[in-house]
């Protein structure tokens, strides 16, 4: 009898359970990329710590995101750094139009950036701590109608942009539409917009090749300013064996993301080339001298975002220094010891 109270008196095993805010929906290659994060994060905890992913903007929308998570809507969620232009300057660096076209690069590179003091302590004054990074790979155009097969051709076409991308499409002639990445289908069907900023498996996956004519690679930058992010206080909660687990598979899901991203990307190109329910799309390269004009066209805006990064009290200059010679470090890796999945 007292074995069997002793044994009842034992509590019972509770997990922590981190409630996880994603715009998006539960499909396509950052879908399941998200989903091996929290499986990897139970595993390696031993069951300890869980996280729990609503998806679909169910607890709040893209643009909504960062106040939610820094408030306690969700524990965790998916911020996207261009809809926070001054609160998450930091992070919008790593969406600005470097030379770099390759996702493990920019994965790597922006995953420093952003664990580094400075910015540590910028956002831990929002209330917010970084976990890891998305990428959505290098910017596409998505159009209906008339292709993008020059620069001469975005002028005058109605275009769904985002950040300093946007802002250069409009510099070239573009009417800048606002409008989510969410709601590019419904604005490419119905006329709204021409064109919609996009990237390959992505735009895949919200399905805008089922009322996109074609595809334009435009080979210009690599858009990584989305990511993870956790709420400061239930970050102090968690014990120090969890945050371990949560930095440790932070870091991995670069590689794993990274190799996922570009096998995906590629698959996607050639799927929409086929034709995916009978619908093709024709695939356009844009020349290498326009994709050079655009690189070009970059750089006043990464100046400008330094100025901007030094009124909020960040070291402007030395972050875009910093990160360029990131993205040459892990340009270097790659091209001496390849990819970490083949090594």
């Amino acid at each position: 009898m007292a074995a069997i109270l002793t044994a009842s008196a034992v509590p019972a095993f509770a997990a922590t359970v981190l409630t996880y805010g994603e715009p998006g929906p539960n499909r396509g290659s950052r879908a399941k990329a998200t989903e091996w994060f929290a499986q990897e994060v139970d595993k390696r905890s031993g069951g300890d710590l869980k996280i729990d992913i609503i998806w679909g903007g169910a607890l709040f929308k893209a643009n909504a995101s960062r106040q939610s998570v820094a408030t306690g809507v969700a524990d965790m969620g998916t911020i996207i750094a261009d809809y926070f232009p001054k609160e998450m300057v930091s992070y919008s660096l790593t969406n600005l139009p470097f030379k770099n076209q390759d996702p493990w690069v920019g994965l790597k590179a922006s995953f420093d950036h952003m664990k580094s003091t400075d910015i540590t302590r910028n956002l831990a004054k929002q209330n917010l701590a970084f976990v890891t990074s998305y990428t959505v790979s290098d910017v596409i155009l998505m159009c209906k109608g008339d292709a993008v097969r020059s620069l001469a051709d975005i002028k005058g076409k109605k275009i769904r942009g985002v950040g300093v991308y946007g802002k250069i499409f409009g510099d070239l002639g573009a009417n800048l539409v606002g409008m989510s990445i969410y709601k590019a289908y419904q604005g490419l069907d119905n006329g709204l917009i021409d064109c919609s900023q996009g990237y390959k498996s992505s735009s895949k996956a919200l399905k805008h090749h089922e009322v996109a004519d074609s595809l334009t690679q435009l080979y210009w930058g690599i858009y990584t300013g989305l990511g993870m992010f956790i709420n400061k206080d239930a970050l102090a909660r968690l014990t120090p064996s969890q945050r371990k687990v949560l930095d440790e598979v932070g870091a991995d899901f670069i590689d794993h993301l990274g190799r996922d991203v570009m096998n995906n990307d590629n698959a996607a190109i050639k799927a929409m080339a086929a034709g995916i329910n009978g619908r093709k799309i024709d695939i356009f390269s844009l020349p290498s001298a326009d994709s050079e004009k655009l690189i070009s066209a970059g750089e006043p805006y990464i100046a400008k975002w330094a100025k901007n990064a030094s009124k909020v009290g960040l070291k402007g200059k030395e972050l875009v220094a910093n990160y360029r010679a990131l993205l040459t470090k892990y340009s270097k890796e790659r091209d001496d010891k390849g990819y970490p999945w083949f090594r």
